[in-house]
């Protein structure tokens, strides 16, 4: 690169910022650019990460490498394939890594479909993510902001705006007050790193957790990286580390019948909501742990 090239890249970075800054943000600040101060970085976040698909619907075929210190120590790895409308119904199935199918998932707005196929049962909750909690995955969010966060949206679970923003040498450190993550961390490409939160801000004794992207995709040309590897650990010694194998954004929503959820004759869901309002104080029993 010449002398002049170098000088002009810089300035033209420079340039786009200040654009950016004097225009109230209109202007929008491309991937890749390498950020000097807080305000700068979330607004690269905002703008480039915090924007939902364009595309309706998609696939990810992933590996998930799960570890839990109590009651007992155990490890195991699943493969997980994740489906759906970003505002529609979700599924995921679960298989052993010899291919046995382990559970199929369907998410919708009405609530949490569970079947076990090797026992044959299958519950049900209102609530997915208290539903999840109930058999023994404490997920923090839902399968819906899951997968808007393997699209690269993180819309779902950040505000608009941070309450106090520090730098920690390349890193951009910042407090929030709404929602139910506490923390964020930007690198300084404006690339969330981690995350940190609550499974509830109602309860002062509420799990803790921490969601860290572990590694992002090489970028394509004027878009943003996409996660590659993300990282999940609760305050109770579990943790799930997810390598996403392959991703599709969908050109049209899924139909109906791929989404579905239909369960052997026979077996009829058992229903954990019906001390839901318990669990909104905090009292919820775990019935599935394996």
């Amino acid at each position: 690169m010449s002398r002049s090239r170098s000088i002009f890249v810089p300035a033209v970075i420079a340039a786009v910022l200040l654009l950016a800054t004097l225009s109230g943000c209109a202007t929008r600040i491309p991937p890749g650019v390498v950020l000097s101060t807080p305000k700068e970085a979330w607004t690269s976040f905002r703008q480039n990460y915090c924007v939902p698909p364009k595309a309706p619907a998609l696939r990810v075929k992933a590996s998930l490498q799960y570890s839990r210190t109590k009651p007992t120590k155990r490890t195991n790895r699943t493969l997980i394939t994740l489906w759906g409308d970003f505002d529609g119904p979700m599924r995921l199935d679960v298989s052993a890594s010899i291919g046995t199918l382990l559970a199929h998932i369907r998410e919708e707005r009405s609530g949490l479909l569970v079947f076990y196929p090797e026992d044959k049962q299958a519950y049900t909750h209102v609530n997915p993510v208290l539903g999840a909690t109930r058999l023994g995955m404490p997920f923090p969010f839902s399968l819906s902001e899951l997968a808007s966060v393997m699209a690269g949206d993180f819309s779902g679970l950040t505000p608009g705006k941070f309450a106090v923003a520090d730098q920690n040498g390349t890193n951009f450190v910042y407090t929030l007050d709404k929602g139910l993550v506490d923390r964020i961390i930007l690198d300084e490409y404006g690339r969330p790193l981690l995350l940190e939160g609550r499974t509830t801000k109602v309860l002062e004794n509420a799990r803790s957790w921490v969601f860290e992207i572990n590694r992002y995709e090489d970028a394509l040309e004027n878009k943003a990286p996409l996660p590659g590897k993300l990282t999940l650990a609760l305050d109770n010694g579990e943790e799930g580390v997810l390598h996403i194998k392959s991703r599709e954004l969908m050109p049209t929503a899924w139909p109906a019948k791929s989404l579905a959820l239909a369960l052997p004759e026979g077996v009829e869901p058992i229903r954990l909501d019906n001390g839901y309002l318990k669990e909104k104080t905090g009292d919820i029993p775990v019935v599935h742990e394996d």
